[in-house]
């Protein structure tokens, strides 16, 4: 009961045979007050120092403004408060509530390219809210989130007031490069709060959605069945390593291509989704010359802090304990890598790919190569991701 008195968010079974073996209970003795008999206890005893459950961003953030419950959001160490208030408004179904601390707001300030992405299955249930949008960085190949919203909506005027509730925050935030899905309200935003940013789509959610939709043509087939056919998909998927002037070409080369190799009627559908789909957006689609071609970094961040709150739709006082675990876990990455003793090595295939497509690049502006030769030697470095988008969430046999 001690435990749970302190906020030990430890599961109640694990608890239960932690104690259990510690005091050496035999398992006769054990069997006199089970875990069955102990459970509504032990949640009556960890809610003793906390709040009811808000159902509400507008009441959440009410109880996390409040002084008797500042211990919610204070950060483990106990320096700073992770909590840095309320975007938006409640009657415009605008709220979001943010998080971060202010001795991040420095790192705000010097970061010259950040990551956005959005997770869903940490949001906390029954808040009404939609997703938790993470603003991250890279340094020396590690993910470090800076800022997390808690958003009602995806729409752009949310992103806006939130964007703005940061910059208002952290004087001094103005990255130059800013890398994120295809989400269009999002992306909307971040070109108008940073125009003079260079904003590039990802290159991995970019393949993933053209196998995605190749699937959904029923090409999956085709594709591993004809090698013409595979060769000229997979050229698609990395049209965004050419630089950004010669994109249209690029595609105009690929669907000459096409036609040479008789495979018209097989591709016209995958053509026009790609017109359709992608030629409105070129202009955030080259990541051509960018040292992260992906926000992967988002990516594992999201799969960390899932982790911290334990299981989807955790109720909010995980969710907050998952805040505050993995803002102590980023400020301890933060002080090993001031002190240089960051030890990871990024994956040889990894590597070997960066090498590859620098080389290609660096004799595409030479002119040493045409086009076609480039997306096909460079097409070989994006068969994980189309796989991704062809496979679906099932494990099936890559192509």
């Amino acid at each position: 009961m001690e435990r749970c008195r302190n906020g030990d968010n430890t599961r109640f079974k694990i608890m239960f045979n932690d104690e259990r073996r510690k005091l050496r209970i035999s398992r006769q003795a054990a069997c006199a007050i089970p875990l069955v008999k102990l459970r509504s206890s032990m949640r009556r005893a960890r809610l003793e120092n906390r709040p009811r459950i808000p159902h509400s961003l507008k009441d959440l953030d009410k109880v996390l403004r409040r002084k008797k419950w500042k211990a919610l959001s204070r950060t483990l160490d106990g320096k700073d408060n992770v909590y840095a208030g309320r975007a938006g408004s409640a009657a415009e179904k605008t709220l979001s509530l943010v998080f971060f601390t202010r001795r991040m707001c420095k790192y705000l300030r010097k970061v010259k390219k950040i990551y956005c992405d959005a997770t869903f299955s940490p949001v906390p249930r029954g808040m009404k809210a939609h997703q938790v949008w993470t603003i991250s960085t890279v340094l020396m190949h590690h993910a470090f989130p800076l800022v997390r919203v808690l958003m009602r909506r995806r729409t752009t005027k949310t992103y806006q007031a939130a964007l703005d509730h940061i910059s208002h925050l952290a004087p001094g935030f103005q990255p130059e490069e800013v890398m994120c899905d295809y989400e269009p309200a999002e992306m909307k935003a971040l070109h108008r709060k940073f125009p003079n940013a260079r904003l590039s789509g990802c290159l991995f959610h970019y393949a993933k959605a053209v196998g995605s939709h190749l699937k959904k043509l029923k090409m999956v087939r085709l594709i591993r069945k004809n090698a013409r056919v595979r060769t000229l998909c997979r050229m698609m998927c990395v049209l965004p390593l050419l630089p950004h002037d010669r994109i249209k070409e690029g595609f105009l080369v690929i669907c000459d291509q096409i036609v040479k190799k008789r495979v018209s009627h097989k591709m016209h559908r995958a053509v026009t989704y790609w017109i359709r789909t992608w030629l409105p957006k070129v202009h955030v689609l080259s990541v051509c010359g960018c040292t992260d071609r992906t926000t992967n970094a988002c990516e594992s961040d999201n799969r960390m802090f899932q982790d911290s709150v334990r299981h989807p739709r955790p109720n909010v006082w995980d969710f907050m304990d998952g805040i505050l675990d993995m803002e102590d876990c980023t400020q301890q990455d933060l002080y090993v890598i001031r002190r240089r003793k960051a030890s990871r090595a990024r994956a040889v295939t990894a590597e070997a790919n960066d090498e590859t497509v620098r080389a290609l690049t660096a004799l595409l502006k030479e002119d040493a190569i045409s086009v076609r030769s480039f997306l096909k030697e460079a097409s070989y470095t994006i068969v994980k991701s189309m796989n991704r988008g062809l496979n679906g969430r099932k494990k099936k046999k890559n192509v």
